[in-house]
């Protein structure tokens, strides 16, 4: 993986889309066939903003919407009478479910206007509009045109009139919000977007009653303040805006326009074998040197940047796969493979599904192929598109809208809206393994403090859920873990790490102490720190492999692995000192952190006091693999480190990430493949998001302050002074106490 582009913003990934639940118009499916996300359609470049209403309705933004008034390259071709099936959606990405919350009631309308060219710019805003569509209050089934939507995932369909003259337009979908028209000042709030089609028609009619955009509303119509929560008995909706026009109107409400029979614009390149939003990754070069296979790895790497940088607000889900594609062409280039470039067979995303129940394709236009004579549905295939539809998993994708590139002058701010207040130090903390935002009743956490029970809280909850005691047999006091993990196999149980114990809870069992007590020596008397008998020590991390493998790391730097997912016996135990493979690697002072690679063979390790990350191969040879120095992590201070698609990341003192590539693939010391500047003070934690292209970073430390007086970050345990510390003396320090995400 390579980083293409990268915008920070201080905003929790999780709360960014769906904090409003507004909607906005993301892909359509031409007679049943999918085109792809943002594919053919005009979307705002301010991806945080871009479910919003448009306001003020005077805007030119009415016409297509934020951004509307720019053509995007493609044009999707449909034929006379073809349907077109709009989808809305909560999340433009399709991260989550959803199209619009139920509260936002209105009508649904569909407007057209037919122009030189849909890809161009400058041609939305202004008159040529006439309506094809319109529905607001069914008295029959008593419900909104937007609730009928909602109830049918998001999609509005409509025929187009079959005596329409051919050639380009621009078609616009319209939903009109009324839950706050009744307010002061009424707020109607629209959302609009523009498709750009071409029209595969040997009619030759366009309607004379056509309306300009901005215009054909404004406040002073009855409609536009519409009280949806009063209306009574039968609903007689005011209307606005032009009629509908009908096929077969009147000569009176046409004009003859001369039909085109050929799309020439806005084709789909003849050599673009993969797509996302209206981007094209054209078929790589041959090559037969070495020469030429760097070359068109860099040709490669160059349309993937193309790709992330002009990914809007559906997201980047197929630059994913082509740069899985660019990585296959480098690694054959640097494995001595000179002839090529390899096949894209497998990178190729999933075959999008067309609308259940459609049994026709919409044509696809290509530079290499005519379309003087029509267009055959049952003879042509749908396009390829970027994502499937009803697929909410992003694999390589945005998670979410404050996805890729945005248009941003700067980060966007937000406070916290959850905030829990502790007594004393936190120790640690751990998430429940199925938390989400989405479902209230997972969001659990559990956190460790000092000299006082186990606490269970929900950012939803403003006082503790439940609480856990674990005291000292022996003192009678409260201990205190410094480690927590939640079990994915036992998804109502916690593991807490302290001196000499591993102990396992109930997560039903409020006020109760442990279920089991897993003590990770025989005696603790024993002067032995580790070995066969086990290991000794503050166990100070712990995490869970996929092969139900638990790994304890202590502060006396060795590691226990126990089977059964942490409630069989002991595997083995091992000391991360032995053998080492640089002299900085003999610095550390404590595990801090233990991660297990996806598959359940690798696990990596990192310490206080260190500047890197040792590597083991705990399912192959059961030794270290590499050390993977240069993390700049000289500090007592947690810092954690992420594995994702075969990289490392981590952060360092220094505020910056640093990137190793290629886990399990390098032995021996390994540098850093790249590194960015990311905060002003240490990073604390970096986090990728499941579908792998959102990255959090936090950052902060404690500082002195300038009489040389404070805290150095520290644990509870006593801890060794290195001489390289330079602690003493005044410091002055403006504190980086921040959370960003990162869309790549």
């Amino acid at each position: 993986m390579q980083l293409v582009k990268a915008h920070s913003l201080l905003v929790t990934a999780a709360i960014c889309g769906a904090a409003t639940a507004h909607t906005t118009f993301t892909n359509f499916f031409v007679d049943g066939a999918p085109q792809g996300d943002g594919t053919c359609v005009r979307m705002s470049h301010n991806i945080q903003e871009a479910t919003y209403p448009i306001r003020p309705i005077t805007s030119q933004d009415m016409a297509c919407g934020v951004n509307g008034n720019e053509g995007v390259a493609r044009i999707c071709p449909a034929n006379s009478g073809s349907q077109l099936t709009f989808n809305f959606r909560i999340w433009p990405d399709g991260t989550n479910p959803g199209s619009l919350d139920k509260s936002h009631k209105g009508p649904c309308s569909v407007y057209m206007k037919k122009v030189d060219d849909a890809a161009a710019d400058n041609n939305a805003a202004g008159p040529g509009w006439f309506r094809i569509f319109e529905e607001d209050y069914d008295n029959s089934s008593g419900q909104w045109c937007t609730e009928k939507l909602m109830a049918n995932d998001g999609k509005l369909s409509v025929n187009l009139p079959t005596d329409l003259a051919g050639g380009y337009y621009l078609v616009r979908p319209e939903l009109l919000a009324l839950h706050e028209a009744d307010k002061s000042p009424p707020d109607p709030q629209f959302y609009v977007g523009c498709a750009q089609i071409f029209l595969q028609s040997s009619g030759s009619s366009v309607p004379k009653d056509t309306v300009s955009i901005p215009g054909y509303v404004d406040m002073q119509d009855k409609a536009m303040t519409f009280n949806v929560w009063n209306a009574k008995g039968p609903i007689s909706f005011p209307q606005f805006g032009p009629p509908t026009y009908k096929t077969a109107a009147s000569k009176r409400d046409i004009e003859t326009r001369e039909t085109q029979l050929k799309q020439t614009l806005g084709l789909k390149p003849a050599n673009c074998i993969m797509e996302n939003d209206n981007w094209c990754g054209m078929e790589l070069p041959t090559y037969a040197d070495e020469g030429g296979c760097w070359a068109t790895s860099e040709k490669c790497w160059d349309q993937a940047k193309t790709c992330y940088d002009s990914a809007g607000p559906v997201g980047s889900k197929n630059c994913r796969n082509w740069e899985s594609y660019c990585d296959s062409v480098k690694n054959a280039c640097g494995s001595g493979n000179f002839n090529g470039p390899p096949s894209a067979a497998s990178f190729m995303p999933a075959k999008p599904a067309g609308l259940s129940g459609s049994v026709a394709s919409a044509p696809e236009n290509t530079e290499s192929q005519s379309s003087d004579s029509g267009y055959s549905k049952a003879e042509t295939a749908p396009s390829t598109a970027s994502s499937s539809e009803g697929d909410n998993s992003a694999t390589g994708g945005s998670v979410n809208t404050c996805g890729s590139n945005g248009g941003l002058n700067a980060p966007q701010l937000l406070e916290p809206y959850s905030v829990h207040p502790t007594p004393e130090p936190v120790y640690a903390t751990a998430f429940h393994p199925s938390y989400s935002l989405q479902d209230p009743a997972s969001t659990l956490y559990a956190t460790s403090l000092r000299a006082l029970p186990i606490r269970l809280n929900s950012p939803f909850s403003p006082s503790i859920l439940a609480s856990y005691p674990l005291i000292s047999p022996t003192t009678e006091e409260y201990i205190a873990p410094h480690s927590l993990l939640f079990s994915s196999h036992y998804p109502n149980t916690f593991f807490a790490g302290s001196l000499n114990l591993i102990s396992v809870f109930d997560v039903n069992r409020n006020g109760e102490g442990p279920l089991e007590r897993m003590p990770t020596i025989p005696n603790k008397r024993s002067k032995v720190v580790g070995g066969v008998g086990g290991i000794k020590g503050i166990v100070s991390a712990l995490g869970m492999g996929s092969e139900g493998i638990l790994a304890a790391g202590t502060f006396s730097r060795w590691v226990g692995l126990y089977d059964g997912y942490g409630r069989g016996g002991s595997l083995g135990v091992f000391d991360v000192r032995g053998d080492t493979l640089d002299q900085e690697e003999a610095s550390g002072t404590g595990i801090t952190q233990v991660l297990w690679s996806g598959d359940g063979r690798y696990l990596g390790i990192a310490e206080r006091w260190s500047d890197g990350i040792s590597v083991w191969d705990i399912r192959g040879t059961g030794k270290r693999l590499a050390w993977l120095r240069g993390r700049n992590a000289k500090t007592n201070q947690r810092l954690g480190f992420e594995f994702v698609s075969g990289e490392v990341w981590a952060g360092g003192v220094d505020g910056k990430v640093r990137v190793w590539e290629g886990l399990g693939m390098n032995e021996g010391i390994v540098d850093p493949k790249w590194e960015f500047k990311a905060h002003d003070d240490a990073v604390s934690s970096t986090t990728w998001h499941f579908s792998g292209s959102v990255l959090a970073t936090s950052s902060g430390q404690r500082h002195f302050n300038e009489s040389g007086c404070g805290v150095a970050d520290s644990e509870s345990q006593s801890l060794p002074s290195p001489s390289s510390s330079s602690n003493s003396g005044p410091k002055i320090h403006w504190p980086d106490d921040s959370l960003k995400t990162w869309s790549f």
